[in-house]
This record gives structure tokens, C-alpha cells and sequence, in this order.
């Protein structure tokens, strides 16, 4: 069977992400599409404006065979770090394909921009290899183009795998505040804050949208209230950072204002607002000691194609889980924490279905 896998994160899902479905099986042919995606905390540091059962559901109604949780320990780390997590969690399935987007959309030059030894994260390391200065300033440009970085990352993690990647165009520019039919993420969840109408832009009817500034409060008590001692031993804290977000909680009044306070070369503000979820779930260094690689996919939903594929590889003994309750303990106590502090921030009656969800099974939709 011809398989195809698509990274997503669907904050929110509008019709740009319909656009890249529909190309993916176009471009890939495929008899059952794969979409890896972040769950309740994306990879930029910010929350989910509506939360991942929602966006399974949306998906699979919009040509999605089967959708996949990226683990939480991925999904809110480097663009590095995620795209290693998403393709292992793909591999798991077997699929022939990747289709993602890109703002160059010229996969020679992404494939040989991954070809260097250099962390995509940190673009400006290349200013040091060999390369030529007007090819290096090339590169170095568009390290601000959030979607390459990502195609680069995913071009790395698929070295060694017979996975073919195909890349599309971006049809609208990330940072873009523009709305209409093709709308960016980011401009529905502005629309949606200042309370404009964003319907034109994205399927999803967004009626409990929440933000990462409403945790501010909660965020703000840790770090006044933790010790420097207790702080160094979270994921993601390190160089003494530490003190630099105690001071800046200290005398920032709004979350906005925390993390340009924060932001420096070496710490960019996705980067700061990462560490701060790693605070706010209270996920330690050594909480990842104990969960060395992807070893399961969790499946959040899925429709008949889906499910004929699932069938499948489970015969083949690959360890493809639609149960919580069967996940690897370490992975489950994160997930389930994560789970905790988002619905926290809904009413009584939300908070309680979000868990109820996060324990029962996958959302199963008729093809």
C-alpha cells in the first residue's frame, strides 16, 4: 500500500492545510494519507488555539486518513528535535512519502542545505564552513523563513530512509496578518483575539480559543516561587537562564512583555516560550533520561482507510497504540500532565471532557 506522511500542527486548521492535503495525494498517489501533529502545545512554544481532539476531527473531514500524535517532548523543542521525533513516528508506519511545505519550494537547494553538518537551528554556524559568502548570506536569509527551517530539519531526519520527500509552496506567507479564503495561522488566531470575523479562512468554528498569555499568572508564581536549584533541573534550562526569567517575572506585567525581556541572539523568543512550557508541565531532564526514542505512535483518530492500515501493521506486530492506557508509562505521566495544565485553563464541564477525551479512544470518522 502506498503511504504518505504530512507533519502538522493545525493552529488552527484553515484551508491553506486543506490546500496541502489535497496535494499531498495528488503529488504522492497515495492510498491512505498519515498526518503526525502536535497536540495541545506547538513547536514554536505557544499553545494550541483549540485543542487536538478538535483538530483530529477537523482533519480527518478533510481528507486526513489517520491522524498521529506527535509526543509532547517533540513537539515543544527545536524545529532539530521535532522533525527527528515526527519522521520516526512516520517510519513507524512505512510510508513511501513526506509532502510538506516550504517558502523556496526548491528541494535541490533544501536537500543540499541539509546535506551540511550544521544544526538548523542555529543557521549562522554555516558563516563558518567552507562555503562561499554569497552562498552563505543565501542560507543565512532565510533562516527568518520558518518553513524551510522546517524542511531542512525534515531533509536531515529522513537520511537513511527510503521515505521520498516532495515539497509544495507555501501559499501564504507565515508572518502574513493578512485574512481571506487563503489566510495564515497566525492572522485567524489575531482574528479570533481581537474578536473579528476569521469564518472565510478556516473550516473550524472556534468557540473556547485559548492562549499561551493566559497562563502568564501561573507561570509567573513558579518562577518567583521555585528555586534557582529546583529551576536548573528542568528540560530546556540551562546557562543560567534561569535567573534571567526569575527577574523578568519579577517586573514583567504581561506575558508579551516577559518574553521580549527574556529574548536575546542566544535565546530567541520561541525559545524562551519553550523553556517556559517545559516550567509550566514541570518536565525534567530527567524525565527524558528515561524516554530515549520514539518506540510507539499514538493514534488520536482515524477513518475506514485508516483503520484497514492500522489493521495491518498490527499484524505486523508494529506497535501502533489507540488506547492511553497503553502507552509507555514515562510517555503517558507527560502526556497526561500536559493534558492537565491546558484543560485548566477551560471551565469545569470543558476541563472535564478534555480529560475524558485524553483517556478514552480515537475519534473514528466514516470515509
Amino acid at each position: 500500500m502506498n503511504l504518505c506522511g504530512i507533519v502538522v500542527e493545525y493552529n488552527p486548521f484553515h484551508n491553506g492545510h486543506k490546500y496541502h492535503i489535497e496535494m499531498a495525494k495528488k503529488l504522492s498517489n497515495c492510498d491512505c494519507l498519515i498526518a503526525v501533529m502536535s497536540g495541545n502545545f506547538c513547536q514554536r512554544g505557544d499553545l494550541s488555539i483549540i485543542d487536538k481532539f478538535t483538530k483530529t476531527e477537523l482533519a480527518l473531514r478533510n481528507g486526513v486518513d489517520i491522524v498521529v500524535e506527535l509526543p509532547y517532548l517533540y513537539a515543544t523543542q527545536s524545529a532539530t528535535q521535532f522533525a527527528k521525533g515526527a519522521i520516526a513516528t512516520l517510519e513507524l508506519f512505512g510510508i513511501n512519502s513526506l509532502v510538506f511545505g516550504s517558502e523556496t519550494n526548491n528541494l535541490e537547494e533544501l536537500s543540499e542545505i541539509a546535506s551540511l553538518e550544521v544544526n538548523p537551528d542555529h543557521f549562522k554556524e554555516m558563516i563558518d564552513t567552507g562555503i562561499s559568502y554569497p552562498k552563505a548570506y543565501g542560507l543565512l536569509a532565510k533562516a527568518f523563513l520558518p518553513n524551510d527551517i522546517l524542511a531542512i530539519s525534515y531533509l536531515k531526519a529522513l537520511k537513511g530512509t527510503t521515505i521520498n520527500p516532495i515539497s509544495i509552496a507555501r501559499t501564504t506567507p507565515y508572518h502574513s496578518s493578512e485574512l481571506g479564503p487563503i489566510a495564515s495561522a497566525k492572522a485567524i488566531r489575531e482574528a479570533v483575539l481581537e474578536n473579528r470575523d476569521y469564518h472565510e479562512a478556516t473550516p473550524a468554528v472556534i468557540d473556547h480559543p485559548v492562549f499561551i498569555d493566559d497562563l502568564y499568572p501561573y507561570l509567573r508564581r513558579l518562577l518567583l516561587s521555585m528555586s534557582r536549584e529546583d529551576l536548573q533541573k528542568i528540560h530546556l534550562i540551562s546557562e543560567g537562564i534561569e535567573k534571567i526569567l526569575i527577574d523578568n517575572a519579577a517586573s514583567a506585567a504581561t506575558f508579551k512583555e516577559f518574553v521580549d525581556r527574556s529574548t536575546s541572539k542566544r535565546y530567541t523568543a520561541s525559545r524562551i516560550k519553550r523553556i517556559t512550557l517545559q516550567i509550566m508541565n514541570m518536565i525534567k531532564k530527567e524525565d527524558l533520561e528515561r524516554i530515549r526514542k520514539t518506540t510507539y505512535a499514538r493514534v488520536l483518530g482515524f477513518n475506514s482507510c485508516g483503520q484497514a492500515v492500522i489493521r495491518e501493521l498490527r499484524q505486523q506486530q508494529v506497535p501502533i497504540e489507540t488506547q492511553f492506557k497503553r502507552l509507555p508509562k514515562a510517555m503517558r505521566e507527560i502526556e497526561f500532565k500536559s493534558t492537565l495544565l491546558y484543560a485548566s485553563l477551560f471551565d469545569e464541564e470543558h476541563r472535564q471532557k478534555l480529560i475524558r477525551q485524553e483517556l478514552a479512544g480515537p475519534i473514528i470518522i466514516d470515509k
